[in-house]
C-alpha cells in the first residue's frame, strides 16, 4: 500500500528483507520484480476516500511519502487522499481544490517533517550526519522521526514576548536552509531574521510541517486554507534548499501578507505590533481589533482582492495565555479579552482581515473574492452595485452605509463597509466603473459620491478613492507613465449622478451633465415629491 492505494504488482520491485537495524539485506526468493515505469523521477497515487482520517479536525486532505531512493534519500513515490465530504466543487472554490492538490504533493516532495532530516547540500552531502548503523539519520524516540540537524530546523527563543498583562518566553522552530533564510530576510524586510518560522500547533500532521500561520497567513503550505492560497518563493526555496530540484522562481506568486513590515512585525507578537502602531496612529494591518459582531463592516484585504472581515471573536474558553493579544478592547468590559482572539488558531488567535463566504444553512452561497465573477450577488441583493469578476478589486465605501431608494421605500443594508468594483487605470488616473458610469480619483481618500438608479431603486453611497500609486503604478510603470499629481477634484455635479423620479411627468430624465442650478432647482422638486409619496 501506498496511503490508500493498493500499488499495482508491476510497480514493484522484488522484496528485500532486512534486519532491525536496516542492515543486511537479502533479496526475498518468492517475490519478482515488476516492470516498473520508465522515464519516471516520481509516482504519485492519489486517492478520494473519506477515512477516518478524515473526521479527525478539518481535514480536507492528506498525504506523505513513500519510497525513497538509495543513493540521495529523494523521495520517488507518494501518495495523497482527498476526503470527498470536505471538498467543494464550485466553480469559484476550483482555485482552492487545485491549490490543496498541489499543497499535498509538496508534501510527498520532501516539504515534511519525516524528510527534513534527509536534505542534502549543493554539492550532495547530507545536512545532518547519518547514524553508521543504519546509514540514515539517528531517530527521535519521542517524535518517531529522524532527527535533523540544527543547519535544517533550529529551535529559537523570543524573549519577552508581549501579552496580555506581561511577556513570556516563546521557543519557536525555524527552517534555517540557506534559500530559506535569504527570501525570508528578503520578503519581511529583516536582516536579522534566522530563517522561516514553523508551525508549532495542530499536533501530528499540522505541527512543523507547515509554515507558521501567523507570519505568512495565506502562503499556500501554512496549516489551514483561509484565503487566497499562494506558494510563494519561501517554499520555492525551501524545495531547492532539500538539495534534490532546482525551483523555478519565476513560477512563485507574490505574497503580500507581512511583506516589507520588518522584524518588528516578523519577530515579535502581534499585540506589540497592535500596541505599536496604535501608539503611533499608523495602520495595524494585516491584523485588526474590531470585534465581529452584527451589524457586520466590512473591510479589504490589503492586496485589495476580497472583501474581508476582521476575525477577532468570543471564543466560550478562556484562551492560554500565550494568545492573549490584547490588554483592552474597544466596547468590551474589563476582564473579558481573555475570551477573545482572532478565530484561526494556527496564527496563534491574533485578530486579521479575512476572506469570507456568504452561507444559508451552512451551504455556501458565495464568497468575498474580487475575482470571481459567481459571486457577484443577485441583482435583487446587490444594494451597491458591486462587480466581481476578473479586473475588479476591493474598495471602501467610507463611513456611512448604502441606501436604496423608491417612491414608497427606503432601505438601508445592515452589511456594508466595503465591496468589489471594476476599475482601469488611464491618463494618469484611476477610474472606478459603479453600474454604467466611470468615477475619476484625483487624491487618495477622495470620497466619490454614487447616486445611481439600477433594478428599479436608486442606489446611493459612496466609494473612497485609494492612491493612484497604489492601484496603478505597476501598471503604468510597464509602459513608462506614471500617475499625475494630485489636484482639486471637479464639483460633484461633473460626476455622474441619477434622481429618484416620482410620477411627476413634467421632470424629464437628470442626467449629470445638466446646469448646476437647474439640478439643484429641480431635485429639490424631486425630493419634496418623493416624500409626499411616501
Amino acid at each position: 500500500m501506498c496511503g490508500e492505494v493498493q500499488v499495482p504488482e508491476d510497480h514493484l520491485d522484488v522484496c528485500r528483507v532486512c534486519n532491525a537495524t536496516g542492515q543486511n539485506c537479502r533479496v526475498d526468493e518468492t517475490t519478482q520484480a515488476g516492470d516498473g515505469i520508465e522515464n519516471t523521477d516520481f509516482v504519485f497515487y492519489v486517492s478520494a476516500r473519506q477515512t477516518e482520517r478524515c473526521h479527525k479536525g478539518l481535514t480536507v486532505a492528506y498525504a506523505a511519502h513513500c519510497q525513497q531512493e538509495a543513493s540521495l534519500d529523494r523521495p520517488i513515490a507518494g501518495h495523497a487522499n482527498l476526503c470527498p465530504d470536505s471538498i467543494s466543487t464550485k466553480p469559484q472554490e476550483l482555485h482552492t481544490l487545485i491549490s490543496t492538490v498541489k499543497h499535498e504533493i509538496l508534501h510527498a516532495l520532501g516539504f515534511s517533517v519525516s524528510l527534513f532530516a534527509f536534505f542534502r547540500d549543493d554539492d550532495g552531502n547530507p545536512r545532518t550526519p547519518r547514524n553508521p548503523d543504519t546509514g540514515k539519520p539517528h531517530l527521535n524516540e519521542d517524535l518517531q522521526i529522524h532527527q535533523w540537524s540544527n543547519t535544517t530546523i533550529r529551535k529559537i527563543t523570543r524573549q519577552n514576548w508581549s501579552v496580555r498583562g506581561g511577556h513570556v518566553n516563546k521557543t519557536i522552530d525555524m527552517m534555517v536552509t540557506p534559500r530559506v533564510v535569504a527570501e525570508v530576510r528578503k520578503h519581511f524586510n529583516c536582516d536579522k531574521l534566522e530563517g522561516a518560522e514553523l508551525e508549532d500547533q495542530g499536533g501530528e500532521g499540522t505541527a512543523l510541517t507547515h509554515w507558521e500561520k501567523r507570519i505568512l497567513e495565506n502562503e499556500a503550505m501554512t496549516g489551514t486554507h483561509t484565503q487566497s492560497p499562494v506558494f510563494s518563493r519561501i517554499t520555492l526555496a525551501l524545495m531547492e534548499d532539500s538539495g534534490w530540484y532546482r525551483a523555478n522562481y519565476s513560477m512563485a506568486s507574490p505574497l503580500s501578507w507581512g511583506r516589507g513590515l520588518g522584524c518588528n512585525f516578523v519577530m515579535r507578537s502581534c499585540k506589540d505590533w497592535i500596541q505599536l502602531n496604535n501608539a503611533k496612529g499608523h495602520s495595524i494591518h494585516p491584523f485588526c481589533s474590531k470585534v465581529k459582531q452584527d451589524p457586520l463592516q466590512t473591510e479589504c484585504t490589503d492586496d485589495r482582492n476580497s472583501v474581508a472581515l476582521c476575525n477577532l471573536i468570543r471564543h466560550n474558553y478562556e484562551l492560554p495565555e500565550k494568545y492573549q493579544n490584547f490588554d483592552s478592547i474597544s466596547n468590551i468590559k474589563d476582564g473579558e479579552e481573555v475570551y477573545y482572539g482572532g478565530s484561526v488558531a494556527l496564527a496563534d488567535h491574533c485578530p486579521y482581515i479575512q476572506e469570507f463566504t456568504w452561507r444559508n444553512k451552512n451551504v455556501t452561497i458565495r464568497g468575498s473574492h474580487c475575482h470571481f465573477v459567481e459571486n457577484n450577488p443577485k441583482a435583487e441583493k446587490n444594494y451597491a452595485l458591486e462587480s466581481y469578476g476578473q479586473g475588479s478589486k476591493c474598495f471602501d465605501h467610507g463611513d456611512a452605509m448604502w441606501e436604496e431608494r423608491n417612491c414608497h421605500h427606503t432601505r438601508e443594508w445592515q452589511h456594508w463597509g466595503s465591496g468589489c468594483y471594476r476599475y482601469n487605470c488611464s491618463d494618469g488616473r484611476l477610474h472606478i466603473f459603479v453600474g454604467n458610469y466611470s468615477y475619476t480619483c484625483y487624491f487618495p481618500g477622495q470620497k466619490l459620491s454614487i447616486s445611481i438608479s439600477a433594478n428599479d431603486w436608486l442606489h446611493r453611497g459612496a466609494l473612497i478613492c485609494p492612491s493612484c500609486e497604489e492601484m496603478c503604478g505597476e501598471y503604468f510603470g510597464a509602459r513608462d507613465e506614471e500617475c499625475r499629481l494630485r489636484e482639486e477634484a471637479p464639483p460633484l455635479n461633473k460626476y455622474p449622478r441619477d434622481y429618484l423620479q416620482c410620477g411627476a411627468s413634467a421632470l424629464s430624465a437628470l442626467y449629470w451633465y445638466h446646469q448646476p442650478i437647474f439640478l439643484a432647482i429641480v431635485s429639490m422638486a424631486i425630493v419634496l415629491l418623493s416624500r409626499s409619496r411616501r
